[in-house]
């Protein structure tokens, strides 16, 4: 599989986008930069969103996706999935025709641009070829991470998320688990921050990685907060794990 990283960080500043990453082209895993970043062509070709959960740095491309897909002759609708207290969220807070216009009935009911889809944690579904699995993770709000696999390939993204266990239960479960992107929001001395918040230090991040019984696994960090990348990147060289790494911004990855 491949991968395209339109956004890696967990907030956004100039050169610094939020997390998105576009799976073949076809699957979006999170919407927090799309419209800023995928020509409207490209745009036309995402059918389904895995959405981890419903904070606005997540879901913050989203709305302007869809006006752009409403206005397409044609179109079919992209698929949002998500958990239900994610989808209920989304629809409830955001698409609710105050905040902004309800694209699950826009340009009409019967072709609309968005169509919301829930789905249940722990269970696989079939998405584009893939196979995608919905793992609650520990967060503020109900959140969950993802693990999509296809042919030799199979990759686990934490999402948001604190000291956790399920996750850590499905790749420990996974032979031909080929990369974990997971989260590093903040630097150590921001921990209380953190564990308020519902996200990682470095040191918190050791933590989390002595539950992954393999070592040879590459780590990609994603949703650092730009203004602590400084230390962010001191801290995880402290941890002395070359397989820990920062995932990079606008580069391909493939699995």
């Amino acid at each position: 599989m491949e991968i395209k990283v339109l956004g890696c960080y967990g907030g956004e500043l100039p050169g610094y986008r939020l997390c998105s990453f576009l799976i073949d082209g076809k699957i979006l895993v999170d919407a927090g930069a799309v419209t800023s970043v995928l020509s409207s062509f490209k745009q036309s070709r995402i059918a389904h969103i895995l959405i981890t959960h419903a904070h606005i740095d997540h879901i913050k491309d989203l709305p302007f996706l869809a006006a752009n897909r409403a206005g397409t002759n044609f179109c079919e609708p992209i698929h949002v999935l998500s958990i239900p207290p994610v989808i209920q969220g989304i629809q409830a807070h955001l698409f609710n025709d105050a905040l902004w216009p309800d694209f699950s009935n826009l340009p009409t009911a019967e072709h609309p641009a968005l169509k919301f889809v829930p789905i249940e944690p722990g269970r696989d579904i079939e998405v584009e070829g893939y196979t995608v699995k919905a793992v609650p993770v520990n967060h503020r709000v109900p959140a969950v991470g993802y693990v999509i696999h296809k042919g030799k390939s199979r990759i686990l993204y934490t999402g948001d998320t604190g000291p956790t266990e399920r996750i850590w239960e499905e790749a420990n479960q996974a032979s031909d688990l080929k990369a974990i992107l997971m989260e590093s929001s903040f630097p150590n001395r921001e921990t209380a921050l953190a564990q308020r918040s519902g996200h990682l230090t470095p040191r918190m991040l050791r933590g989390e990685l002595e539950k992954l019984k393999r070592t040879d696994i590459p780590i990609f960090l994603v949703h650092m907060k730009p203004q602590y990348l400084r230390e962010l990147r001191s801290e995880i060289r402290g941890l002395g794990n070359r397989k820990v790494t920062f995932m990079q911004q606008g580069k391909h990855y493939r699995f």
